[in-house]
């Protein structure tokens, strides 16, 4: 009996120590960086602030042309105003003239007393002398019929010019207002682009710049490919200097009514800097621009043709056609001037100037 429960003790300890062992828990996986499923969610959050920040930078474009556009109207207004103030000043001065001379003229009659044209023909002598007494009692009626209708003139033209001026200070007044708001809708637009920037993290900020960096590197790709092609693009030398010159500022920062390359520029301050190297000045708004060309058809683009984009009753955007489907352009806030393609952006307007070497 002893011996049988030793035996079973010990197949029970022999079975034991040849069981499977009990399960344990798998040993922990350090994985450095995002994970398939944050990284998707990252790239998810980076599409959506480029879509908002894309939203934002469209409003921002026709915003500042809008801007543009009031403070071409405002210096428009103004040097016709200007204008108007030296015809004023020039009319009041021939009238003072004029006023002196009648004054003149009537005093010296007060001096002399009464003479009329019978005097003149008792005190001649013989016929001829009448007739040069009354010839000379003619033209100084004449003279001073004219010196009144002058005068006359004078005073309607100096009331007319100030009403002209009342007119255009008011006019003046409005667009200056229009364009202070409009300055604080751009201010406001941007201060809301920077605070969806600001409150990125780090890792979406990262991709973006990584996005943005890989769109700079195709820019500068096609504007490579431009520069070898512009030497064989169809083209009069004039057309093809308009479109070196605007080569020239690849990678100027985009600053929202900039016109100069120190400054910065934005898309119709670019179009108006470069076409004022060939003696055609346009005014610092797409629109504006965009009616003093002569329209062509997309098919019969030709360098140096400005081509926009909205609508006849404003055009938001404006860029210089190189040829070859690209055309270069100042985009937006955040970018730089670049070269681009044509096709897919919805393009409204081609326009020609008579643009001529310097």
């Amino acid at each position: 009996m002893l011996f049988a429960v030793a035996l079973a003790l010990t197949l029970l300890v022999t079975s034991a120590a040849y069981a499977e062992p009990a399960s344990t828990p798998a040993p922990r996986v350090l994985i450095f960086g995002p994970t398939a499923s944050s990284s998707a969610q990252l790239h998810a959050r980076a599409t959506a602030v480029e879509t908002q920040i894309a939203r934002l930078d469209r409003r921002l474009a026709a915003d500042v042309e809008k801007y543009d556009q009031a403070r071409a109207e405002l210096d428009a207004v103004n040097v016709t105003l200007a204008t108007a103030r030296m015809q004023l000043e020039a009319a009041q001065s021939r009238l003072a003239a004029q006023q002196a001379l009648v004054a003149s003229r009537l005093s010296s009659m007060y001096k002399a007393g009464p003479f009329t044209l019978l005097d003149a023909l008792l005190g001649s002598h013989d016929f001829a002398d009448i007739e040069a007494q009354a010839d000379l009692f003619r033209r100084i009626g004449e003279q001073d019929a004219a010196a009144e209708q002058s005068v006359a003139q004078l005073v309607a033209s100096v009331a007319a010019l100030e009403h002209d001026i009342d007119a255009r200070r008011a006019s003046a007044l409005q667009v200056a207002n229009r364009l202070d708001g409009q300055r604080m809708i751009v201010a406001d637009e941007l201060a809301q682009r920077q605070a969806v920037l600001a409150n990125l993290n780090e890792q979406v900020k990262k991709m973006l710049a990584q996005q943005q960096a890989s769109a700079r590197s195709a820019s500068e790709q096609l504007a490579r490919s431009a520069g070898v092609d512009v030497g064989s693009i169809a083209g009069t030398p004039a057309q093809i200097a308009v479109v070196r010159e605007a080569m020239r500022w690849l990678g100027v920062p985009y600053v929202w009514a900039g016109a100069s390359p120190s400054q910065g520029f934005d898309c119709s301050g670019l179009v108006m800097y470069v076409y004022a190297k060939f003696g055609i000045r346009l005014p610092h708004a797409a629109t504006l621009q965009a009616r003093l060309g002569s329209p062509v058809s997309f098919h019969d683009l030709q360098p140096a043709d400005l081509v926009f984009f909205g609508n006849p009753s404003f055009y938001h955007h404006v860029g210089i056609y190189i040829g070859d489907g690209l055309f270069i352009e100042a985009p937006h806030t955040g970018d730089v001037v670049k070269v681009s393609q044509l096709a897919g952006r919805g393009c409204a307007l081609a326009c020609r100037y008579d643009v001529r070497l310097p």
